[in-house]
């Protein structure tokens, strides 16, 4: 190749149907291609074919591979282009080969350079893959090098109580544990030696009869004082550490989701730190609050801010403890915005006509500091799945009814809850948000869409789902340890739910739970798991929002290197 044609970028039209999975050749096995003229390279072949035209659509992957130089495919917004550089002497091997590219959410293979949909297909090092584990069913996979340390006050009133300990573990065929070497003795009287013992349970407790067999996790101390107590917790059911993007679907098409130890999801946006959690199936990016940034911090995302509390919305001064809403003993105080308590219809109960609590702390965080940011955010489904049936079966008439004192349960409670050993069933998470009982959109909570939403919301924040976080890698459980990046800024705890024995909890998520006399929301615990709590209860509030599948980022994703919005 003469020098006056290096560095040209040559535009080929090539027609490619090719099959998924299809590998590019071998440099040995390179079909010639003739270079002719400066702006036509011929013989090149796909799956062994020679073809002469592109696709015209970007959905396809693209894999280039030549006997010398370099080339590349690249799709720039209407049709596929081909630069190729250090192509020697009058002759060059390369083959170009396109796979027919696997559903995604859009704009995924359209997205302009520069935006964050675009880095984060071809410059974030976390690919889309299977998830080693399974949502809802499984807690995402890390090792026991990786086990989170959890450390708490040992209350006075359980120093004098006997402690249940072990001095090693055996695993189960089913991926449960049980103590040996069982031994017992009171806190303060045995602390000192606890240090590489195992616990049945997390929390030093008055229990006597807490089962030393088939145990969810791995429990050691890693030291203790009089007061206070270290334990590593290792729940996962296999021993490798899973990060992964990976697809599933939602109410717009095709969503990809992040799970497990992802260290490059963060987002410098509205002076705040944020986690990427998923991308909808429209393209929007659904972000969650890592860290407030109340101390005005260049680079919030850096490790050296961290605490327990910073992914959490400072509403009220320094406060950022909520109820989800008051007056528990009603169905109707399950909603993000809810109807009529005592009705005596399920409408009438979940009728979004008053804002809830939780809603009401949430917009006056928004007000704060981030009414002029809304033109960057996406107006996207806040799920608050008020559907008190499983998916497939017809609406009852006489369980489950919704509204007043009536025991019901709702759809999330379904699908994660009736997971567990002692309400088997259920059929794992969804990021699909059902209909409501009477076929409506008063689940789905949007501020002006009202084709996929009902258009009930002021403002374009939300919370977390429980099954957004059981994608994230959490499972059902008190005693789980769930070791993703949403645990870290977010384990701040509430002394008087630690008390009461329902450990220490830190945020509320947005799916209502039961209703049974108390009424139950979901809630992420300190550990990453989740669990429902009555909805009296304070806890964190941690808002998320969307931001528009055309945001423009600079940076590369880690905590020292975020993903600035421009």
């Amino acid at each position: 190749m003469n020098n006056k044609y290096k560095g040209l970028s040559i535009i080929l039209i090539l027609l490619v149907l090719t099959f998924i999975g299809y590998n590019a050749l071998k440099k040995d096995d390179l079909k010639e291609a003739i270079w002719e003229k400066p702006e036509e390279i011929l013989a090149i072949t796909i799956d062994g074919e020679e073809v002469n035209s592109f696709p015209t659509t970007a959905n396809y992957e693209t894999s280039v591979t030549c006997s010398t130089g370099t080339g590349e495919a690249i799709w720039n917004g209407s049709k596929w282009t081909f630069n190729a550089s250090s192509i020697s002497k009058n002759k060059a091997k390369c083959n170009i080969a396109f796979t027919k590219a696997a559903p995604a959410p859009n704009g995924w293979y359209t997205s302009k350079n520069g935006t964050l949909l675009y880095a984060l297909k071809n410059t974030n090092p976390v690919k889309v893959g299977e998830p080693l584990t399974t949502p809802g069913l499984q807690l995402s996979g890390y090792t026991m090098a990786d086990a989170y340390t959890f450390t708490y006050a040992v209350a006075s009133k359980y120093r004098s109580k006997a402690v249940i300990y072990g001095t090693g573990v055996s695993k189960n065929s089913d991926g449960t544990y049980n103590l040996t070497g069982v031994n017992s003795g009171t806190y303060s009287s045995i602390y000192s030696s606890l240090a590489g013992k195992y616990l049945p349970t997390i929390y030093v407790q008055s229990f006597p009869d807490a089962s030393t067999t088939n145990i969810s996790s791995i429990i050691q101390v890693v030291s203790a004082t009089s007061t206070s107590i270290s334990v590593k917790v290792y729940s996962s059911e296999i021993d490798q550490q899973e990060s992964v993007l990976a697809a599933t679907e939602d109410d717009y098409g095709t969503s990809y989701y992040y799970r497990g130890l992802n260290s490059n999801n963060y987002v410098k946006f509205a002076n705040k730190c944020w986690r990427i959690v998923r991308i909808t199936g429209d393209g929007s990016i659904k972000i969650v609050l890592h860290n407030d940034n109340t101390g005005n911090y260049s680079n919030p995302c850096s490790s050296s801010y961290n605490s327990e509390s910073a992914a959490f919305a400072k509403y009220s001064g320094t406060t950022y403890n909520s109820a989800f809403n008051a007056g528990t003993s009603d169905n109707a105080a399950l909603g993000f915005m809810y109807g009529v308590r005592g009705a005596s219809s399920y409408a009438a109960a979940h009728a979004n006509t008053n804002k809830s609590t939780i809603l009401t702390n949430l917009e006056t965080w928004y007000k704060k500091g981030m009414t002029s940011y809304t033109n960057k955010l996406a107006d996207v489904i806040w799920c608050n799945d008020k559907s008190t049936y499983r998916s497939g079966e017809e609406v009852s008439t006489t369980t489950n009814l919704g509204y007043g004192q009536n025991n019901s349960r709702y759809g999330a409670y379904h699908r994660l809850l009736a997971t567990s050993s002692f309400v088997p069933g259920g059929t794992g998470a969804s990021l699909v948000c059902p209909n409501d009982n009477l076929g409506g959109k008063l689940s789905k909570f949007t501020v002006s869409d009202t084709t996929n939403g009902n258009g009930n919301l002021e403002y374009k924040v939300g919370l977390l789902t429980a099954d957004e976080v059981a994608f994230a890698g959490a499972k059902w459980g008190s005693q789980i340890s769930a070791l993703t990046y949403l645990v870290e800024n977010a384990t701040a705890g509430n002394s008087e739910a630690e008390d009461n024995g329902q450990g220490k909890n830190s945020y509320y998520l947005l799916s209502p739970g039961s209703y049974n006399g108390p009424t139950y929301q979901f809630f992420a615990n300190a550990l990453g798991g989740y669990g429902s709590v009555m909805l009296q209860a304070l806890l964190g509030v941690r808002p998320a929002v969307a931001l528009l599948s055309t945001t423009e980022v600079t940076g590369s994703g880690t905590a020292s290197d975020p993903y600035v919005v421009k």
